[in-house]
């Protein structure tokens, strides 16, 4: 077992080795692939930039004769367009002065259509014053005679009360009385439960009409 073991440890440590010598190599290729990369992309950018060179230099010659072709037609435009202008400043200046009296006129109806509604609105400010002053003057009258008719009309519901509260005791009394004369007049001839009772019933009737009195 431990013999497999170190050789398996030789194994790993050659295979490391090997990977290393790889690696290193590996590094090496990349090396020359990236100097060769520069010196391609050196020699791309040389052919560019001559092409280029050489592209400007077209370009300026054809530029040049476009550029004379378009200030030529630019100065005859500008011409065209300085004489356009000059009409409609002219233009723009009648009508500024057209406006100008417009808005002094309107400035002037305005300030008397302002006097006016001012004057107007006191006006009115002064009726809708009036006009409130008249209504709660009205509106206390009103309440008061409401209120002088509610007390009138408590002052009879009071003695509405009262005459009813009289009569009730009246009728009170009334039966009582006739409950007593019954009471005399058959006394010997009711049963004695039936005497207790009606003499409980009188009693709560006396008590209920006294009671009442002093209310």
């Amino acid at each position: 077992m431990e013999a497999q073991v170190h050789k398996l440890r030789e194994e790993l440590i050659h295979v490391n080795s090997q990977r290393k010598q790889q690696l290193v190599e590996l590094g090496l290729l990349r090396e020359e692939e990236k100097q060769k990369a520069a010196r391609d992309h050196e020699t791309a950018v040389y052919k560019l930039k001559a092409e280029s060179e050489k592209m400007k230099l077209e370009l300026k010659r054809a530029h040049a004769a476009e550029t004379d072709v378009a200030l030529e037609k630019a100065n005859s435009r500008l011409k065209q367009i300085e004489k356009e202008y000059t009409q409609k400043l002219a233009k723009s200046s009648q009508i500024i002065a057209e406006l100008q009296t417009t808005i002094s006129s309107l400035k002037e109806e305005n300030s008397r259509l302002q006097l006016a509604t001012e004057r107007r609105l006191q006006d009115v400010t002064q009726k809708f014053e009036d006009e409130k002053k008249q209504l709660i003057r009205d509106n206390d009258r009103a309440i008061k005679a409401l209120q002088d008719e509610l007390e009138n009309r408590s002052n009879q519901v009071r003695c509405a009360e009262k005459k009813l509260q009289h009569k009730e005791l009246e009728s009170q009394e009334q039966i009582t009385y006739i409950r007593q004369e019954y009471e005399t007049k058959f006394k010997g001839l009711m049963p004695a439960s039936l005497r207790q009772e009606l003499e409980d019933t009188i009693s709560s009737l006396k008590s209920q009409v006294t009671a009442r009195r002093l209310t």
